[in-house]
C-alpha cells in the first residue's frame, strides 16, 4: 500500500507540473486574461499532492504503531 500511495503522490505532482506548464504556453499565445481559469487544474493538482502526502504520513504512522503492537 506504501508504494502505491507514493505512486500517488508523484503522479499528481507530475499532472501539476504537467497543467501548469500548459497554462503558461496558454498564457504565451493568448495572454493572462484569456489563461487565467487554466491555472486553477495545477493548484487543484498540487492541493491534492499536499494532501495525499499528509494523509500518508499519518497513515503510514499508525501502521507503524499499529505494528509496533505485536
Amino acid at each position: 500500500m506504501r508504494k502505491l500511495n507514493k505512486f500517488m503522490e508523484h503522479f499528481w505532482l507530475a499532472v501539476a507540473i504537467g497543467t501548469a506548464l500548459a497554462a503558461l504556453v496558454v498564457v504565451y499565445t493568448d495572454g493572462f486574461a484569456a489563461a487565467k481559469n487554466w491555472f486553477w487544474f495545477p493548484g487543484i493538482a498540487l492541493a491534492m499532492f499536499f494532501l495525499r502526502r499528509f494523509m500518508r504520513g499519518r497513515l503510514e504512522a499508525l501502521d507503524d504503531r499499529h505494528n509496533a503492537g505485536r
